[in-house]
């Protein structure tokens, strides 16, 4: 194994265990926010002060949110850690199918981005009917995972040359070592 390809390795292993770690914390972003969401209202019964200050529609709408953007992440985690997983397994990311897997989880990022940021906005939405406000001064957008998703397809290209420059090389060596053969009867 070159040493070019043993760095690349220790790249996705390094990747692996963040996703892990990353996908261990969006759970627990995901039981938070719905936790606040059932506490909320018990914060105003002790704590009338709070309901001077903030709408308990606005804080449903931050926690639903919240709830499903560390949904979205958590999902597209799991399939990360699912590709460097079968990358290491491979041995290479320079295969047919860890290129495709790779396009794939790009492409599950993008429609992952666009949907909690659609469900985000129509929770502000509702929110802001419901409570009365006439804007609220928050971003829910993940511009984020859309950025991670284009680059995963960008690789995937990468990965899927690096594999047909495999197969060519792999196909010259097969050609070359029966000429060979031929040649040695």
């Amino acid at each position: 194994m070159s040493k070019t390809l043993s760095n690349i390795l220790t790249v996705f292993k390094v990747a692996k265990v963040i996703a892990k770690v990353a996908y261990i914390l969006t759970i627990i972003g995901a039981v938070g926010c719905l936790i606040g969401a059932l506490v909320s209202p018990m914060l105003y019964d002790f704590m009338p002060e709070l309901s001077e200050d903030l709408d308990i529609s606005w804080l449903y709408s931050a926690y639903i949110s919240g709830t499903v953007a560390c949904i979205g992440a958590t999902v597209l985690l799991i399939l990360s850690e699912k590709y460097f997983k079968n990358v290491l397994n491979a041995g290479t990311p320079f295969t047919f199918e860890g290129a495709k897997e790779c396009f794939r989880l790009g492409i599950a990022s993008l429609i992952i981005s666009v949907a909690v940021s659609i469900i985000s906005g129509i929770a502000v939405g509702v929110a802001l009917l419901l409570s009365g406000i006439e804007s609220l001064d928050s971003d829910f957008s993940m511009s984020v995972s859309l950025s991670s998703g284009l680059f995963y397809i960008f690789l995937s290209m990468i990965f899927k040359y690096g594999a047909e420059l495999q197969k060519d090389a792999d196909d010259k060596a097969a050609q070359d070592e029966q000429e060979f053969q031929i040649e040695n009867l």
